[in-house]
């Protein structure tokens, strides 16, 4: 049988390598730990490398925050205090005519209203802790808080589901 001899020097490179059993699905964790130890300087300059990257981008990159709230109409049990000065009032014979979608459709008109917006910011601890040692002159700072503005939105997010009708009903 010339097929069987098979010639030991052609194969000399592959004999630091031993070929696993045939039927062996198990990782052998041991050469798969040596691998890595051998590859340990290479794994550490990736990560090093990367790191290094993501901190230069850290800090050349512009930071971008958004902000997202969302306002509910006030409940009944925030309601109460409201309801019982109301019910004094209207002792008194003063009719006043107020409810939670009316008083919410007033904020939202309110919030959305430039010029109040403005106001508001103006006034804001928060905007004037920023500008606080800044020499800001006032069209600037007009400039500065209509962009804010234009930013912040108030909608009303239930307008479609007032005039859905329910599945189920009690």
């Amino acid at each position: 049988m010339p097929s069987l001899n098979v010639k030991q020097e052609k194969h000399q490179s592959l004999a630091g390598y031993s070929l696993p059993p045939a039927n062996s699905h198990e990782i052998d964790l041991f050469s798969l730990i040596e691998v890595l130890w051998q590859a340990k300087r290479r794994i550490l300059a990736t990560v090093f490398a990367f790191a290094c990257v993501g901190l230069l981008l850290s800090f050349l990159l512009p930071q971008k925050w958004t902000s997202q709230a969302i306002v509910t109409p006030a409940e009944s049990v925030q309601w109460q205090g409201l309801e019982r000065t109301l019910t004094a009032l209207r002792v008194l014979d003063m009719e006043v005519s107020v409810d939670r979608a009316s008083v919410f459709n007033l904020f939202i008109k309110k919030f959305s209203s430039p010029s109040l917006l403005e106001e508001y910011l103006r006034s804001s601890p928060y905007v004037m802790d920023q500008l606080k040692g800044a020499q800001i002159d006032e069209q600037d700072l007009h400039r500065a808080i209509v962009v804010l503005s234009e930013k912040m939105k108030a909608v009303d997010s239930n307008v479609g589901k007032k005039n859905e009708t329910s599945l189920f009903t009690s």
